[in-house]
């Protein structure tokens, strides 16, 4: 037997165990402000899968704030063309929540497909955003959709989720929710069938001019995504918005943006470029229809 720190006990010199911490449950989204801001450094949390995995990494919280009585949290709503995603929806709720189902389904779709059984019935979109983990993968899908973080009771009032990993944030208070515009997008894809070594998620919008914006986000369990980014000015002769999109010629353009730094140990920088133009061209053809000349399969 062992002694643990801070009277956590006696127990087995196989296990561990955590020193004493205060918890407190609010029940409602003041009372976790107002909680928030009198413990800025407690650990905030939802789903408490990835919480699990941090405190076998070494956390040991202090004071532990769980946000899951808050009903509130749990709401998505679809209206003027903003889907909110409530920051306590999990994984199996989102990927059928009838508003997401009717407003966004490739976006249900992809939410699906992630993870094992048991991570989606307890992980939440807030829990898996926060973690700020290269290998989760809604990060990558949400960026795409440029999709931004609402908090409230901290420093933060909102943030893009492409700016996760834009330097530490130490107070961003009680995330709320996730918005998407859905207004000006026109399609939205997922490709994860080389994963972990890369998965791209990829949305297509267009603007008031009739100009279509291509916006694809490569992910990878050892980097951080990067967003990527191509422009179609309108046709002056008029035209289908995505008409004008040449699957081959824009995943290469895509692709050559991925920076240096994205290689690793798992692919050479020129295999990821190579790995991201076939994706992007993939779901291109996806969202086109269009298997141009020159297209490889």
């Amino acid at each position: 037997m062992r002694g643990q720190k801070l009277g956590a006990g006696l127990i087995a010199q196989s296990q561990s165990a955590l020193p004493p911490f205060v918890l407190h449950r609010p029940a409602s989204l003041g009372e976790a402000e107002a909680l928030v801001r009198q413990h800025p450094h407690a650990v905030i949390a939802a789903g408490c899968s990835d919480l699990m995995a941090q405190i076998r990494e070494g956390l040991e919280p202090q004071v532990l704030i769980s946000l899951q009585g808050i009903k509130e949290l749990r709401a998505v709503s679809n209206d003027a063309g903003t889907l909110r995603i409530g920051s306590l929806v999990s994984h199996y709720e989102g990927s059928r929540s009838p508003e997401i189902l009717s407003s966004l389904p490739a976006l249900a779709a992809a939410w699906g497909s992630i993870a094992t059984v048991r991570i989606r019935y307890r992980g939440t979109l807030g829990g898996n955003l926060l973690a700020r983990r290269y290998r989760y993968e809604m990060p990558v899908i949400l960026s795409a959709l440029q999709a931004r973080m609402h908090f409230q009771g901290g420093d933060l009032a909102t943030l893009p989720v492409a700016e996760l990993w834009e330097g530490e944030r130490r107070s961003p208070g009680v995330m709320t929710a996730v918005s998407v515009d859905t207004a000006s997008l026109l399609w939205f894809g997922y490709e994860r069938t080389m994963r972990p070594v890369s998965t791209v998620a990829m949305a297509v919008r267009s603007n008031a001019s009739g100009d279509v914006t291509v916006t694809a986000v490569c992910g990878s369990e050892y980097r951080r995504p990067y967003v990527l980014s191509h422009t179609v000015l309108s046709h002056p002769a008029g035209g289908t918005a995505t008409a004008d999109l040449d699957p081959a010629s824009v995943a290469e353009i895509l692709a050559a943006q991925l920076p240096e730094e994205a290689g690793d140990y798992a692919g050479s920088i020129s295999y990821r470029r190579h790995l991201a133009s076939v994706l992007c061209r993939r779901l291109l053809v996806q969202a086109t229809g269009n298997q141009r000349k020159g297209s490889q399969p």
